[in-house]
């Protein structure tokens, strides 16, 4: 355990570094475009790493990939992230509905599961060693998406609105369960119950943690959702004056006055 507190305390520094590098030296169009196309891309290199890994260490790159279908499919949010990541990466014109969509879910769901698989990594908890490449590269992959996501913020991608905010994040949970589905459907249909049982995609069939069985995805996006609108609605507190912000918002449009 002590070496997954060092490695993410580390890492953790090393992030902020990059980001104060990133908004003193970022400051066109152009290199905050170059910068977001850069930064997805070392994510995907290194999630795919271990293929590279374990094709020179025994041949075994195949059988890897087999038991491994997030290599293949989306089956978790941060799968999900890293390939938005990188196709808002590819976008031109960042202003757009769409981007912005993609922005909030890439920023908002990314800065959670890119954390999370930083610092309560299962395989980590499963093999307790830095010396196994696959446990160590899964780590260094959650923190450079979270590099990613967090540069959004930084260079000023991210916009706080909380009627636009939240219905991001409500078409996000819809989306993803309809991945989840799609992906253990899919297992289930190519291999078999049990293996989409333990692949469990988006948390769907069982808890990731045995000592909370109760944690699937219907309660995770309940919690989320109500956590992201407290979130934004703090946010908009400091970004927002008096008299402008969300509910003030929604009593105008409603036309009932104080």
């Amino acid at each position: 355990m002590e070496q997954l507190v060092i490695i993410n305390i580390i890492l953790i520094l090393i992030i902020v570094g990059l980001l104060i590098l990133f908004k003193k030296v970022c400051k066109t169009d152009k290199s905050k475009y170059i910068l977001l196309l850069i930064l997805p891309l070392i994510t995907i290199v290194c999630h795919y790493s271990s293929l590279v890994y374990h094709q020179i260490k025994s041949a075994g790159a195949m059988d890897f990939l087999i038991n491994n279908p997030n290599l293949v499919l989306p089956i978790y949010p941060c799968n999900v992230v890293m390939w938005l990541a990188l196709i808002y990466g590819i976008i031109k014109n960042k202003q757009t509905k769409f981007s912005m969509f993609l922005a909030d879910y890439i920023f908002w769901f990314g800065m959670v599961s890119a954390f999370v698989g930083m610092t309560v990594n299962i395989d980590f908890f499963n093999n307790p060693t830095l010396l196994d490449y696959d446990v160590t590269k899964g780590i260094l992959a959650h923190a450079t998406m979270l590099l990613n996501v967090l540069t959004l913020s930084v260079l000023g991608f991210i916009k706080i609105r909380l009627e636009k905010n939240i219905l991001h994040i409500l078409i996000s949970i819809i989306m993803m369960f309809v991945i989840g589905v799609y992906c253990n459907l899919l297992i289930t249909v190519i291999g078999s119950e049990e293996f989409a049982y333990n692949v469990n995609s988006m948390f769907l069939i069982h808890s990731p943690f045995e000592a909370v069985p109760l944690l699937t995805y219907p309660l995770i996006s309940l919690v989320a959702f109500l956590l992201y609108f407290i979130t934004f609605a703090i946010c908009e507190m400091f970004v927002y004056k008096k008299g402008s912000r969300w509910y003030n918002r929604l009593l105008k449009q409603l036309k009932i006055k104080k």
